[in-house]
């Protein structure tokens, strides 16, 4: 596995930078602006809610590009990289159906694409960093 340590959180300038690229794309950006306001406002979500939010806010990521997509793409080795960057639209399509995010369904979602599992585990730990 190849995985880089590196700060996790999620940064007010990635969810600025995801509000940009969902207005290029004809979005709605209130739910990005919300969540913005109730991670970083002064009192804070609580943790569900904030994983909850973070959750939404890699989902939006995976569909749109940007800093946090790239904050996910550093955690990775280059065979891993080139595969989340293969099938981002489709991984985030799958992780917006998921009650419970965990490394298993992640996997088996990845192995269903054709992702070896080296590469399915890798990526699946390291999506939840970001989101932990």
């Amino acid at each position: 596995m190849t995985i880089t340590t590196g700060d996790p959180a999620i940064t007010g300038s990635d969810i600025d930078d995801l509000v940009i690229r969902v207005r290029q794309a004809a979005g709605d950006t209130a739910e990005l602006e919300a969540a913005k306001v109730s991670l970083f406002g002064t009192a804070g979500a609580a943790p569900p809610d904030a994983q909850l939010i973070r959750q939404r806010l890699l989902t939006v990521a995976l569909h749109h590009g940007g800093d946090l997509l790239a904050k996910l793409l550093t955690r990775l080795g280059p065979r891993e990289t080139a595969v989340v960057r293969r099938y981002a639209h489709r991984l985030g399509h799958f992780l917006e159906t998921l009650e419970i995010w965990s490394a298993k369904p992640i996997m088996l979602t990845l192995m269903r694409f054709g992702v070896p599992y080296i590469e399915a585990e890798s990526i699946a730990v390291a999506i939840l960093l970001i989101v932990w």
